[in-house]
Parts: structure tokens; sequence; C-alpha cells
């Protein structure tokens, strides 16, 4: 849009001392004419943009605009890219890549973009290449609202074919989730994208209806109870029960260990949760919930006599 490129355009000239028209317009995908024409609306909004020329010549704005009115400071730049890198490593789309690239570009030539003090690495998460295939094809069915067909698994495993007007994509706890309109289900829902086992996207396009950003929630309020459950973990479980549960839960025992008191349902998904920390955490003797996890767990065993 114009309004967004004359936007770009100032920034740009806040922080370089001359820009060329050619560099100008291939960093803006438009012409050397267009650019022009940019120049000459913002000269008549008061802008005070001047032009050198010659081969060492290009498109500038004066000094003394850019002392009082700086819009973006390089450190404001390096936020912005850092924000911008840490995202490009979980949506690799080509408009992350133009957005990045001229923020760079913003920097400069002389300067250089400082070492910084944070910086985000999502390379450690476990996403194959068509995973993150499918974050794009959505995001590009969003833009261009088109409707996307999904073969699908609930939580429950039951599996469905559902038709959806795509609206947002939420990277939420090492996951992607679209949240979009069903047309089957006459309502908007949330989908975990790694419990779709099938996706096209349709040529058929949808007139976007009214959406609103609700607060997440991963899946609907279970139907069984929590019940409050002791427990004892070492150092290496102490870091999973203050990550989901919060410091107040847990305090020291003794050199090794910390007494965890959490709330957990009686259930399979509580009894997951334990499992997954292994030996690092023992179920205090007591309770209908002792007594259950504890058969659950010779469920298993009978599996493998």
């Amino acid at each position: 849009m114009k309004i967004e490129r004359l936007i770009g355009i100032i920034m740009l000239l806040l922080q370089r001392e001359l820009v060329s028209a050619s560099e100008m317009a291939a960093m803006f995908e438009v012409t050397k004419r267009t650019i022009y024409r940019d120049i000459d609306t913002l000269s008549m909004a008061n802008i005070p943009i001047y032009t050198l020329p010659g081969v060492k010549g290009g498109i500038g704005i004066m000094p003394t605009y850019k002392v009082d009115k700086k819009l973006l400071t390089v450190e404001d730049l390096t936020a912005i890219i850092t924000g911008l890198s840490g995202f490009e490593q979980l949506l690799s789309s080509t408009d992350i890549k133009k957005a990045l690239l001229k923020m760079k570009n913003m920097l400069g030539h002389k300067n250089q973009l400082p070492a910084a003090s944070i910086s985000l690495d999502f390379s450690n998460l476990a996403m194959k290449q068509e995973f993150n295939e499918s974050v794009e094809q959505l995001h590009l069915a969003i833009k261009k609202q088109q409707l996307v067909a999904l073969t699908y698994i609930d939580r429950d495993g039951n599996q469905t074919t559902r038709k959806v007007e795509p609206y947002h994509l939420l990277f939420r706890n090492r996951s992607w989730y679209l949240q979009g309109y069903s047309l089957e289900r006459q309502d908007f829902r949330t989908f975990k994208l790694s419990r779709v086992l099938e996706l096209e996207v349709s040529a058929e396009s949808f007139e976007a209806r009214p959406f609103i950003l609700k607060p997440f929630q991963s899946q609907a309020s279970p139907p069984f109870e929590m019940t409050e459950v002791h427990l004892i973990v070492d150092k290496i479980a102490r870091e999973q029960i203050v990550m989901r549960f919060g410091m107040t839960t847990i305090e020291p025992l003794d050199a090794s260990h910390f007494s965890a008191k959490v709330m957990l349902p009686n259930h399979e998904a509580g009894y997951r949760f334990l499992l997954h920390l292994g030996a690092h955490v023992t179920v205090r003797k007591s309770g209908d919930f002792y007594e259950d996890f504890v058969a659950y767990l010779k469920e298993i065993q009978s599996k493998y006599d």
C-alpha cells in the first residue's frame, strides 16, 4: 500500500544519509518513477526531502529533521530485527524476509548491527519441513481468504473432515494452532496443526466474517475434577513443576529434593504428566489418586509381561 511505502521511505531516510532511487525501488518492489512520485508526495507534505544528482548522489532528508523528528534509533531497529529473526525461524514467509531485509537496510552500511544483548533461537524445535510448509500454506490462505479442508483428529481420537475459513495462526507452547470458522459446526474453532492429517487449500474464496481474537484456550474444560496431589521431586523434575504450576507450589525438602502440592486430574491426562517426569518424581501414598495411578502403572506393565 502507498501509505505503508511512504512511511517506509521516511524511516529509511532517517537512518541513511543518501539512498539511490534504484536501491529504493528494488527495496519496495516498485519502479523508479513510482519512487519519484512518492518523493513529490512527501515534499508536498512538508517533509524536507532533497535529491542530489550524479553517481554518488541520491535521495536524502535534511539533517535538522533527523535530529528533531527521528522515529527509530539503531537500538529500536535492533530490537525489531531480533524479533523478526526469531519469527523467521517459525514462519519462513516472503513477507517476513522482506521486512527483515528492509529493517537491516535501514541501518545502512556504516551502521552495522551491534552485538545484541538478547536473541531468540527456535532452531531446536522439532518441526519437520512439511509442517513448516503447512503453516506457510495457511498463512497464504488467510491473506487470500481461501477456504481450507482439514482432515483432523481431535483430542479424543475422532477423525473428521472440516471445511474452514482460516483467520488467524497462533504459535503457543511449541505448537501451531489455526483459528477459523468451521462451516460444518457453524462456529469459530481452534485446530492444533499437529492433529491435522491432511491439508488442502481450496481455490474457492470466502467473504470474511467479523473475527475477534479471543483469549486462547488449548482445550475445553476437562469433564473431570482436579485433585490436589502431593509429590516429592528431585532437582531435575523441579524445573517442569515450576514451569507448569509456578514457584508457590514447591518448597525445599532436603539438599536434593523438593515437596510440591499440585492440582492434577485423576485421569490418564494427569498420569501421563507424571510419567513424563519418569523416576524423578514420587507420588505420596494417600488418597484415591495414588491408588488409581498405581493401577494405571500396573495396566501398562501388564502389556509388557
